[in-house]
């Protein structure tokens, strides 16, 4: 059971455990008005329950729902998921948007059900079989706000090793995207890219695939290629970067994360810098970049990263190390001093 699985299945019990537990997190914050904040929420050891009290106490208006095309279209248009219509359920009544993750591609790895795998990205038939699957996941989402569509999370991963296949990947996005306004004009789509795979080498073709897009969707970690962290005082300049390469489209950082392993030459202190650097650079460009999505509210257990690592096929212990100290809290729920600073920074922005 990955962690998605795991935290949607226990998301029924926030509903009606919210308000009973409060007492046992931290006192509201309030709520920005005048940019999206949200977290990827982790459980760790004390329950979905009270990681996302947690994270709601802490100002978050939205959560990303992730959705494998695999895992969901297990034969031609037969779709088999219970988390979307879930989600329904449970985030409205926490007054929670969604921001809906549609993946024919994740990172490295295809996303692609085993009937499609033949037809090439631009075909009809792929086209039209992933837009039945959209259409029948927002038809599950009919009390739920949608904030955001992404079609595809860090391609880059697999269009680094499968350069040839861009091409076609763009017309298929702007089918997709043609598709989605068609039907929901008001849900602006995109697709994500990590930073780093936005500013280098296939920069061009990203350029051409964002020209179908409403908004300009990245995942920032802010780090070298051996998973060392790079220091905050950075960010501003990546954010400059960012809004160049955007030209004008509203930037979503739907993830934004930053270890405290030591392996990663990291510490708490350094974590919780991010975190002020962060806020920092997204009061000044805050027009530009809307939406910030905080990765992730607990770190994970051993066996989570140990399912992770194989998955994304990085053995490096930095690798492990950076996912598994990601959390702003610690597994067992205790805030690091980047959670304090983020809660101190949203109650001082609350208006």
């Amino acid at each position: 059971m990955n962690i998605i699985r795991r935290i949607l299945s226990a998301s029924l019990a926030v509903v009606s455990c919210l308000g009973c537990r409060s007492q046992s997190v931290e006192p509201p914050v309030g709520v920005m008005s005048d940019r999206k904040l949200g977290f990827g929420v982790t459980e760790g050891s004390v329950g979905y329950e009270l990681a996302f009290a947690s994270a709601k106490h802490a100002g978050i208006q939205f959560i990303e729902l992730p959705q494998q095309w695999d895992e969901i279209e297990t034969s031609p248009g037969k779709y088999e998921s219970e988390f979307v219509s879930l989600a329904n359920r449970v985030y409205p009544a926490l007054d929670t948007a969604i921001v809906l993750s549609l993946n024919p591609i994740d990172t490295n790895a295809l996303r692609i059900p085993e009937h499609q795998r033949d037809s090439p990205w631009e075909s009809d038939e792929r086209i039209d079989a992933f837009c039945r699957w959209v259409d029948w996941t927002l038809a599950q989402l009919p009390d739920a706000t949608v904030q955001a569509i992404a079609i595809g999370n860090e391609v880059d991963g697999w269009f680094a090793e499968h350069p040839e296949e861009l091409a076609g990947y763009i017309d298929f996005f702007s089918a997709v995207v043609d598709h989605i306004h068609g039907k929901h004009p008001s849900i602006p789509v995109g697709v994500k890219i990590t930073f780093a795979g936005r500013t280098g080498e296939l920069v061009s073709d990203f350029n051409k695939l964002e020209l179908s897009a409403d908004v300009c969707m990245l995942t920032y970690y802010p780090l070298d290629e051996s998973f060392q962290v790079r220091p905050p005082s950075s960010i501003e300049a990546d954010f400059a970067e960012m809004i160049v390469f955007a030209e004008g489209r509203p930037i979503h950082l739907l993830e934004a994360g930053f270890p405290s392993g030591s392996a990663c030459g990291s510490s708490l202190d350094i974590q919780a810098q991010f975190v002020d650097a962060m806020f920092a650079a997204w009061d000044k460009h805050v027009e530009a970049l809307p939406v910030v999505n905080f990765v992730w509210t607990c770190d994970l257990s051993q066996a989570e990263v140990d399912t992770m690592t194989k998955y994304y096929g990085v053995e490096l212990p930095a690798f492990a190390e950076y996912l598994g100290t990601l959390g702003l809290r610690t597994r067992d729920g205790n805030p690091k001093p980047a959670w304090s600073r983020v809660r101190d920074h949203v109650a001082s922005r609350v208006k």
